[in-house]
């Protein structure tokens, strides 16, 4: 692992290396129960820990992209977390930089972390410490909406796209179906409480629901009335038919994992295709494409002659810079 400082050309600022990951921001009280969820299940949804394909074949049907697409290209992942999406695009990019502002960047492996083609940031979606217009592909994946303002979000990541290039953003959908959840009828209430009460909440309650639910959902009239009102998941019987490798204690891990991040967002705010179709469009974008809703996927492609280098941006991101002292550390 490599530690030492990172200096900014334009402000002279100085941003440490720990464990081989650039600090350009500390951990916001926003995304304060990200990392402490996956400090605790990080592994239970990558594909090479639980034994599928499921991240992977979820990941090319929901973005459109092909291996034969994305071989060679260079791909910005904002809002990677520990690295579930993280393990997918390093196998298939060319070269890929991830970012998240959480420090659930530690829980990446190092044999990530330590490719030569794999750069991990913990950084600001909102001041994303790179050149602009430089990446061939940028992807924004279960992470928009639980930003304080997804739309400057979005305008944020948009000037990463190099001309010619796409830009996949995955929302929560406004649509009544999506909203027709438990956690919009319990989020009023665990979103006031510590992450860690909701957490010792749903241990209690846990092993009562877990079964219930997956007895319920087996009759087919009660589904919505179960996915309505009850906020814990079961997801047993779908990882069964991926021939996962997890136990039975670790798919009530992931359950459980899965019913936590419902409910423990400080932020969660769905956007309708309308409103992502028009950001698409005020940025510059073409070619723009719906490829499905609850929730909402949408590309979009910034055309060959256009660029934003003529825009200027209200707060401008720090610029990374060359290594000021690199020391290395085992």
């Amino acid at each position: 692992m490599r530690e030492g400082t990172l200096a900014c050309v334009a402000c002279a600022a100085v941003y440490p290396i720990q464990r081989s990951i650039p600090r350009f921001a500390g951990a916001s009280d926003y995304v304060d129960s990200f990392a402490w969820q996956w400090e605790r299940w990080y592994p239970l949804q990558r594909d090479s820990y639980n034994g599928t394909h499921t991240l992977r074949d979820g990941l090319l049907r929901r973005t459109g992209w092909t291996p034969e697409r994305l071989h060679g290209k260079s791909f910005l992942e904002c809002g990677c977390a520990s690295g579930n999406d993280t393990e997918i695009w390093a196998s298939l990019v060319g070269t890929l930089v991830c970012l998240d502002l959480s420090n659930a960047v530690d829980q990446i492996p190092d044999a990530i972390r330590q490719r030569p083609d794999v750069l991990v940031l913990q950084a600001d979606i909102f001041r994303i410490p790179l050149k602009e217009g430089r990446f061939d592909c940028v992807s924004c994946h279960r992470v928009i909406q639980h930003t304080p303002d997804p739309e400057a979000a979005f305008r944020s990541m948009a000037h990463y796209v190099r001309p010619g290039g796409e830009l996949f953003i995955h929302s929560y959908d406004t649509h009544w179906k999506s909203l027709l959840q438990a956690k919009y009828l319990w989020r009023p209430l665990t979103t006031r409480l510590p992450h860690q009460q909701v957490y010792r909440a749903l241990r209690l309650v846990g092993p009562v629901l877990y079964p219930l639910v997956g007895a319920l959902r087996r009759l087919g009239f009660l589904r919505k009335p179960v996915k309505l009102l009850i906020p814990f998941r079961n997801l047993s019987r779908g990882m069964r038919r991926q021939r996962t490798k997890l136990t039975e204690q670790e798919l009530y891990e992931l359950s459980l994992l899965v019913s936590f991040d419902a409910l423990t967002p400080k932020h969660d705010i769905p956007s309708s295709p309308r409103s992502i179709g028009r950001w698409f469009a005020e940025a510059g974008f073409t070619d723009v494409t719906l490829l499905g809703r609850n929730p909402v996927k949408m590309k979009g492609r910034r055309p060959e002659a256009d660029y934003l280098a003529s825009s200027s941006r209200a707060v401008r991101a720090p610029q990374a810079s060359v290594s000021a002292s690199e020391t290395p550390s085992r």
